[in-house]
């Protein structure tokens, strides 16, 4: 029975309706397409699922999105936008720095390529070349994030870089 009062609690969540304080990994990809579009930010519970429990498009281009990550520590902030319409959006920080606003997209057709493409990929960055497309190149990044949810009104998503491979502290606040 104590368990019912965290739950009720938890309902409010972004993403999920879990315990609070609980923490599990999820499948986090970075999708950076080549050239003037925005960096999206998909987190799936695991790789065998067909859609992702996360998918929004971050107010980053590439460039910027990689000139960032190069500090070797990335924080993004998702505060949420009250009465931001039908599409959910977040005003977004990056490593403290109003950056624009995230907003919650639908799969669309080349983020479901590159996706399937990965789907045996756990954990490392590169770049893939779609053939035959108008669609481009990606450079991605994908690895294990541990989801914590601090309370009913936030959750956080570190990637989980056992060997330092990465050399990245890269971790996602989302807020209510």
């Amino acid at each position: 029975m104590d368990l019912l009062a965290p739950l009720r609690a938890c309902k409010k969540l972004i993403f999920y309706q879990c315990l609070p304080d609980a923490a599990t990994l999820v499948t986090g990809t970075i999708i950076c397409p080549i050239g003037d579009k925005k960096v999206k930010l998909c987190l799936k519970e695991n790789n065998k699922t067909e859609e992702p429990s996360v998918f929004v498009e971050l107010p980053l281009s590439t460039s910027e999105f990689t000139s960032s990550i190069d500090s070797s520590v990335l924080r993004i902030v998702l505060d949420p936008v009250p009465d931001s319409g039908i599409t959910q959006r977040w005003q977004t920080y990056c490593n403290g720095q109003k950056v624009g606003f995230a907003r919650r997209l639908v799969v669309g057709k080349e983020e479901k390529w590159v996706l399937e493409t990965m789907q045996m990929v756990s954990s490392g960055a590169g770049f893939l070349l779609q053939k035959g497309s108008d669609a481009g190149s990606f450079k991605y990044l994908r690895g294990q994030f541990e989801r914590i949810v601090g309370s009913d009104d936030s959750e956080a998503y570190h990637l989980v870089d056992p060997s330092y491979w990465f050399g990245q502290d890269l971790s996602v606040f989302l807020l209510q």
